[in-house]
């Protein structure tokens, strides 16, 4: 998936010389949305390759990364009452861990002289999954293969080379079914919700 995406996507950064490439590094916090937990508790890195050029007023973005999404909680005391009566309400320590492989492709636009805004969306391939309940590991609940999510963002240009990246992203579709199998509305299953905090290093 990841090659054919390539094949279609490089040829348009191939027209012009004038392309810029670098490198990211950051860490993500995350959350899954629908699992009765809330918070960005899993933290997890963030890596990636990029290179970008300028179209008119805005320029084009492709990312190769790595980034580790999932949730998790590490709680002693007794049930919390604002949880829902599901499973997770009943363990004291659960972590979700998720590894994807992937390409952000980007719109990124100046506001100001050193700020500029993003949007854009990426497609993720799950490398590893990771589920610890209670320190016993339960796989049985597959992950869907493929992650489509949308993002949006801020940059900050510290320095001619270096900026700073905040990122929000949420799965478009879900990345898989509710323990009981059911859905309401646009409530189909858990999703993926990641903030994520990078330094880029333009070469």
């Amino acid at each position: 998936m990841i090659k054919k995406i390539l094949i279609i996507i490089f040829p348009i950064f191939c027209f012009s010389q004038e392309f810029n490439s670098g490198l990211s590094l950051g860490i993500s916090t995350s959350q899954v949305s629908g699992d009765q937990l809330s918070g960005f508790n899993k933290i997890g890195p963030r890596i990636s390759i990029f290179l970008n050029r300028k179209i008119n007023w805005y320029y084009l973005q492709l990312e190769l990364q790595y980034i580790s999404k999932g949730s998790k909680k590490n709680i002693s005391n007794d049930l919390d009452p604002y949880l829902d009566n599901t499973y997770t309400s009943f363990i004291n320590n659960y972590r979700f861990h998720l590894e994807y492989l992937g390409i952000p492709i980007s719109i990124k636009a100046k506001v100001k002289s050193n700020l500029s805004v993003e949007t854009g969306s990426a497609i993720n391939i799950l490398t590893n999954q990771k589920e610890e309940i209670d320190f016993y590991i339960d796989n049985s609940r597959k992950v869907n293969k493929l992650e489509y999510c949308f993002f949006i963002g801020l940059l900050w240009n510290i320095s001619p080379n270096y900026y700073i990246n905040i990122r929000a992203s949420n799965s478009i579709l879900p990345i898989r079914k509710h323990s009981s199998g059911q859905t309401y509305r646009l409530n189909k299953g858990q999703y993926n919700t990641t903030l994520s905090f990078s330094i880029y290093y333009k070469i």
